[in-house]
């Protein structure tokens, strides 16, 4: 039988690499990366951007959003938007991976590590389509 974190937990698990500044191969191997540091040669999120914690009516605007990577490349899409009681949005459970749905799976994404760009209408993400696959799958 397979074993599935459920989205919380791997939220969770996520803030805390997040925190610690241990990315995918840091949290492998035990050694620590710079987690502020750029992306190789990758430009800043638009200065229009904005938390997509702070996007008015979250869930009817970022429902199914495209992710893209600071390169503008396409990592995922988003699946689910999970809302705090206040309405903001906490975490994503994000599709990411495969061709036509073969080969995808869902993972989760804490709101605090994506920034809304609202004139090309897309969530955009620090992290790349490799690290995103890394990160472990949820379900439900």
């Amino acid at each position: 039988m397979k074993n599935h974190l459920s989205i919380a937990g791997v939220v969770a698990i996520a803030s805390i690499i997040g925190v610690l500044g241990v990315g995918p191969v840091g949290a492998a191997t035990g050694t620590q990366t710079d987690r502020n540091a750029p992306a190789a040669n990758a430009p800043a999120p638009p200065a229009g951007a904005m938390s997509a914690r702070e996007v008015p009516d979250a869930k009817n605007t970022l429902s199914s959003a495209k992710i893209i990577d600071l390169t503008g490349a396409s990592v995922g899409s988003v699946d689910t938007v999970n809302l705090d009681p206040m309405g903001k949005p906490i975490s994503f459970k994000v599709d990411v991976g495969g061709f036509l749905g073969i080969g995808a799976k869902d993972v989760a994404l804490d709101a605090n590590a994506l920034k809304w760009d609202p004139a090309k209408k897309v969530l955009i993400t620090s992290m790349t389509k490799d690290q995103l696959k890394a990160l472990p799958e949820v379900k439900g």
